[in-house]
């Protein structure tokens, strides 16, 4: 059976080891960039591979996996790529089609920005990718996407193409038909599905969809 479904943990803020754990049973796959093999170890999941620098793995989580037999691919400090871009790289290039990343955003501004607009690499490689946290799942979406209604669940639209974005939404409290968004604007922000589905079609341009719960 070809492996489809990856899931890539990075060194941002995990709370929720219970989802973690939930999401490494689901995958078929398990690569941690970094330190997010201290969360794996937290959640008792054992990674398939680890990749990176190793500057923020414990020195007992490490010792832990070279015991258990995990394969550890260590990079340069000095690089031209994130630990996580790096990642990405390697399940691509070895034909995952699901990615889901978790452990993406954190208190640093700058990673979690590059973190996110990842998302365009998978896109452009024809991978369904996803980041989630405890209150956000975050979509990059050039054709269109089907969500189901999700009480307490508010859905934002963000065009990160310089000429905008023309989308249609159906199924939502604010329903939009071939409606221009430009970049910048905040029109798409805190919608809600109101129907039983919601349906997004992107016509031209690519939009972050970000699913939050406050």
């Amino acid at each position: 059976m070809i492996k489809l479904r990856a899931l890539l943990v990075l060194n941002g803020e995990i709370k929720d080891l219970c989802t973690l754990s939930r999401l490494g049973d689901e995958a078929d796959f398990i690569l941690c960039a970094d330190g997010g093999a201290n969360y794996c170890f937290q959640a008792s999941l054992l990674p398939d591979r680890i990749i990176g620098d190793l500057d923020s793995i414990s020195g007992q989580v490490f010792k832990a996996m070279k015991q258990n037999g995990i394969p550890i691919e260590q990079f340069p400090t000095k690089k031209d790529a994130t630990d996580a871009e790096l990642s990405i790289d390697y399940l691509i290039e070895r034909g995952f089609k699901y990615i889901t990343i978790v452990g993406a955003m954190g208190s640093r501004m700058d990673h979690t920005l590059g973190n996110v607009l990842l998302l365009n690499k998978m896109l452009q490689n024809n991978i369904s990718g996803r980041i989630m946290d405890d209150n956000n799942i975050i979509y990059l979406v050039d054709n269109e996407l089907k969500l189901e209604k999700d009480d307490g669940v508010y859905i934002s639209l963000i065009p990160i193409t310089d000429n905008g974005a023309v989308v249609t939404l159906e199924g939502f409290e604010y329903e939009l038909n071939e409606s221009r968004i430009d970049f910048a604007s905040t029109l798409g922000i805190s919608n809600r599905i109101v129907e039983k589905q919601g349906h997004i079609l992107v016509h031209r341009g690519r939009c972050l969809i970000i699913l939050s719960r406050d």
